[in-house]
């Protein structure tokens, strides 16, 4: 299997990848893409995201961007452990978590927190991105006891969400009070931020 990622090490969805790439032991080319401030792609871009952003991938000839599409597709077609819980409402709560990630979880506790506090010279982040960061991680707070099959007793997709937007946050002390709010999601990732596979993948813009 030829496999070829295009992002960046520091953004959280390349992350995403990069760490079920990881996890499903497949071996990867990492091209940098920056449709942001470095605003560097490769020539051809456009032909792998029309809409210039990352991630894109390009697994044996098939193309493809949007993460959730990339870690499926991966998942499905890579003979390894599944990353997909076999039980049907199981599954569901772990597409529930990741589109909780992607809906509510992001924005707040990665642009608003960590990238005003990490990349802007110590910003300060606003009253509404705390208190909607506080009421996110509340909820993924409570998937731990009520749904732990959806990613936190085994590995499946929305861990590594979960993981990749949690690296970011607690790299910050505003994001790491939040998570500690939390103690069974802070126990949770407290197990996982120090993974090999976490380090594997860490780039020099966060802690974990």
């Amino acid at each position: 299997m030829e496999v070829t990622l295009y992002g960046l090490d520091e953004s959280v969805y390349t992350r995403i990848v990069r760490l079920v790439l990881h996890a499903k032991e497949v071996e990867f080319t990492l091209v940098e893409a920056d449709p942001f401030e470095g605003d560097a792609l490769p020539e051809d871009y456009d032909l792998r995201h029309p809409f210039k952003r990352i991630p894109a991938i390009d697994v044996d000839g098939v193309r493809l961007y949007e993460t959730d599409a990339i870690v499926h597709y991966i998942d499905a077609t890579v003979r390894s452990a599944s990353l997909t819980p076999a039980d049907a409402e199981t599954a569901a709560r772990m597409r529930q978590l990741m589109r909780i990630v992607d809906n509510y979880a992001y924005r707040p506790l990665v642009w608003g927190i960590y990238v005003p506090l990490w990349w802007r010279e110590g910003q300060q982040p606003s009253r509404e991105s705390i208190d909607e960061g506080r009421h996110v991680l509340r909820v993924v707070a409570g998937f731990v006891s009520a749904s732990p099959g959806a990613g936190f007793t085994d590995f499946t997709l929305a861990t590594f969400y979960l993981a990749s937007v949690l690296a970011a946050t607690d790299s910050v002390p505003a994001g790491s009070k939040l998570i500690d709010e939390q103690p069974r999601l802070r126990e949770w990732w407290n197990s996982v931020r120090t993974l090999p596979v976490m380090a594997l993948t860490r780039s020099k813009h966060t802690k974990f």
